[in-house]
């Protein structure tokens, strides 16, 4: 696979996975009739594969992705794609922080590439893609699209037409993940509140560990702090997505988004994010885990899978609902990246023949049996062989049905997700002292608006 290097953002991400040839066998001549008639079906079923896999022989499949949502999971199955198709597939991995603004020029200058990308949700569709008629290809009658979850299908749908394939995970997103062995060691129990959390991160502190690792160098992190707790804004004022999606409230002026904000400053104030977390990113996490450097930090519970991977470490991790503002809400989120085959593709054929491939079962297992985090898909398989983690099960059994129905807030809000990296660098103005909570949502107020402008909504006219 061809990979460029975009924005110098460098990726060496591609394990070459050659496909075993096929041989074919004889039956004895015993039985002459029955025998030529196998070995005829046989070779008509060969031709047929052959037909399909050599059309596209010495073509080109182009493809646009923000940094994060594809990491090296799909890495053995495009590279069997090459292999079978006997095509070249170029993928483009673009910096988080630039890549909605490059998609939405590509968008607008009628130059996309065969494939691209958008973190989707029921909304995403129709404010990011804003005109997918005209965009996107039409898989709607597509068979693969019977094994999209209905939860998942509504991020891949516009006016009950499906244009977008979401192959993601159900396990709970962007949890607070920490060091169980170490919190037992130490006598530290889990906070249920925000007082509770506080006073746990001092004691963490004390021990020259940092509480709660942040890294806001990768942009898109520190967000989740704010945005995975919903269901706490929706309790605090019921029907307040419904007044968000119709106009008729806003984030600023919110008295729980304010609080949670205030949070969220006097945490960093008091360094419990660690040094310097503004400038510092990811890359290291796993290891400052197993070295027992960090306590806790937001990710997706199938992390603990890959700290385990990558480091070794025989610690025990556990998950625990983000206690800002006194949150006990689950973050159920129905959204995820999203992947569509452009409409202008010189190949469009190519492109049906990528996303039928992508949801074979093999191709399917093969992403969950890579090396990432995925412990389990989203998918309606049964052939799938999941790897849900007891750590998760065991959390998931913890949280009441009743706490698990409001949707995460940029999945469950008309045109907030777009803003997502917009909102971070103002949370971080915020906490550096050169901007207010409530301007941080005053923006995404504005922004919103401006979204709903080009969406023509009617609800902001």
């Amino acid at each position: 696979m061809k990979k460029k290097v975009v924005a110098l953002l460098l990726f060496v991400f591609m394990v070459a996975s050659m496909l075993s040839g096929c041989t074919k066998s004889s039956d004895n001549s015993d039985a002459a009739s029955e025998s030529n008639s196998s070995s005829e079906e046989a070779q008509n079923t060969e031709t047929e594969t052959t037909d399909v896999t050599n059309q596209f022989a010495g073509e080109e499949l182009s493809i646009i992705v923000s940094a994060g949502w594809l990491d090296n999971r799909y890495d053995a199955s495009i590279a069997r794609f090459e292999d079978t198709y006997g095509v070249t597939v170029d993928l483009q991995t673009i910096p988080a922080d630039q890549y909605t603004d490059i998609l939405q020029v590509k968008l607008t200058s009628d130059s996309l590439p065969d494939v691209f990308w958008i973190q989707s949700d029921p909304f995403a569709i129709g404010t990011q893609i804003v005109d997918p008629e005209k965009y996107c290809i039409d898989f709607t009658d597509a068979d693969w699209t019977k094994k999209i979850p209905e939860t998942r299908l509504e991020s891949c749908t516009y006016n009950d037409k499906i244009y977008g394939l979401q192959i993601w995970q159900n396990s709970p997103e962007y949890v607070l993940v920490y060091n169980k062995t170490l919190f037992e060691e130490n006598g530290w129990t889990i906070p249920a509140t925000y007082a509770e959390l506080k006073d746990l991160c001092a004691k963490i502190a004390e021990k020259g560990i940092t509480p709660w690792f942040m890294p806001g160098a990768d942009g898109w992190q520190h967000q989740l702090a704010f945005f995975q707790i919903g269901g706490v804004y929706e309790e605090a004022t019921p029907g307040l997505y419904d007044a968000l999606n119709n106009n008729t409230a806003t984030f600023a002026g919110n008295a729980k988004m304010l609080e949670v904000l205030s949070q969220f400053k006097e945490l960093s104030a008091a360094g419990y994010f660690g040094e310097d977390w503004i400038g510092t990113d990811s890359t290291n996490r796993s290891n400052e885990f197993s070295d027992r450097t960090i306590a806790m930090t937001m990710a997706s519970s199938s992390y603990i899978k890959e700290i385990k991977d990558d480091t070794g470490t025989t610690d025990e991790f556990g998950l625990f609902l983000i206690p800002l503002g006194d949150n006990d809400t689950f973050p159920v989120n129905p959204g995820g990246p999203t992947m569509f085959g452009s409409a202008t593709s010189e190949h469009p054929e190519l492109v049906k023949a990528f996303f039928e491939y992508c949801m074979q079962t093999e191709t399917l297992q093969e992403i969950l049996d890579s090396p990432t985090s995925f412990t389990n898909l989203d998918i309606i398989d049964d052939n799938i062989q999941q790897h849900w983690l007891t750590e998760e099960e065991e959390f998931m059994a913890t949280v009441p049905a009743a706490k698990m129905k409001t949707s995460v807030l940029q999945t469950g809000t008309k045109y907030t997700n777009t803003y997502w990296m917009d909102f971070g660098a103002d949370m971080v103005a915020y906490v550096q002292g050169t901007m207010e909570a409530n301007d941080v949502l005053k923006n995404m107020d504005i922004n919103r608006a401006e979204a709903a402008k080009l969406a023509n909504d009617p609800n902001w006219k």
